[in-house]
């Protein structure tokens, strides 16, 4: 019978560095360094002082006791990887499939905090032996989710004391650090933020130009909101009952603007009603104006007109001038 008498986690984690500046940042690999001393059951180092070649099968489940419990990696039986015995010394890079492991690490440690690693060794290749308990992982291996952080509970940042109702919490940490930065890659295609519902639904989002859309996914300006049911868009409240509102109106895009005082005030600015950039006239000297590029049009329908530079006609409901306003005469 063989035995494994020490079983060692060297570093848990293998960090794959980028092989240039060109390269784009490399994701933490899902490789363990696994260390261990083969046996007899006498106790006698196995594998010559030059190496011997044995075999092993690795495999993760549920419980240590080899008779029960379930496989939860790999999802198939595992494959055999050869590894060089020296005075009882090997070492294995489970999931190290690009230098020829055979079998990718690719269990979710985060859906259980109790998994045994089983060992299977053979000097030939054709005929086992499971190694007898199975190996608890212990927290080091763990450090393996540091690579896409994932889990149910609370996370924190800068603290120790997560915020009450949230699932992540970010901390300065001085009066110059920002709690929250996002940069994206060159050439981004994807937002850079977005907040979705439980459908999936984009609610918020950010694009790589710096466009900011609300109940839109595509925003196409700095400030895109979008609804398509019929109400206002856009809210300025002071209190729950004192706002004013923007709405777009469906079908038109008119917009109208609203406000619970019933006003829509100008404070010491004029108002420019143009079909143009400016309505060809020098700016007042005083504030406080209506500017209209063309006519002034009343409920009942008459209407006040400039119609050319020096003159200006009152039209009455059937567009026939009633009164006129020359300033050479």
């Amino acid at each position: 019978m063989k035995k494994l008498l020490m079983v060692l986690f060297c570093g848990g984690v293998f960090v794959a560095l980028p092989l240039s500046a060109s390269h784009a940042a490399q994701t933490l690999p899902q490789i363990i360094s696994y260390q261990g001393r083969l046996t007899n059951a006498s106790g006698d180092l196995l594998g010559s002082s030059t190496g011997t070649t044995y075999y092993f099968k690795f495999s993760v489940w549920t419980t240590s006791n080899i008779a029960t419990g379930s496989r939860t990696w790999p999802a198939a039986a595992p494959t055999a990887v050869s590894a060089t015995v020296r005075q009882g010394v090997f070492t294995v890079n489970i999931g190290d499939t690009d230098n020829g492991y055979p079998d990718a690490l690719s269990l979710d440690f985060s859906n259980g905090n109790s998994l045994y690693l089983q060992v299977e060794v053979s000097s030939d290749n054709a005929s086992w032996e499971t190694l007898s308990p199975r190996q608890q992982i212990t927290s080091s291996l763990f450090s393996l989710l540091s690579g896409a952080v994932s889990g149910t509970g609370q996370s924190s940042f800068g603290t120790t004391t997560p915020i009450s109702g949230s699932m992540v919490s970010i901390e300065a940490t001085s009066t110059a650090a920002t709690p929250l930065s996002l940069r994206g890659i060159a050439s981004q295609v994807a937002n850079l933020f977005q907040v979705q519902n439980s459908a999936g639904t984009n609610l918020f989002v950010i694009d790589n130009s710096g466009n900011t859309g609300i109940g839109t996914s595509t925003a196409t300006r700095k400030f895109n909101v979008f609804d398509a049911n019929s109400y206002a868009q856009f809210r300025v409240s002071q209190a729950s009952d004192v706002y004013g509102e923007l709405y777009a109106v469906p079908g038109t895009g008119d917009l109208e603007i609203s406000s619970t005082g019933g006003n829509i005030r100008q404070n010491n600015e004029n108002l420019w009603v143009c079909s143009g950039g400016g309505c060809g006239v020098t700016e007042p000297g005083t504030k406080g104006n209506v500017v209209v590029e063309n006519g002034v049009i009343f409920g009942n329908s008459f209407t006040f007109k400039q119609i050319d530079a020096s003159t200006t006609v009152m039209y009455d409901t059937t567009d026939n001038p009633i009164f006129e306003f020359d300033e050479g005469e």
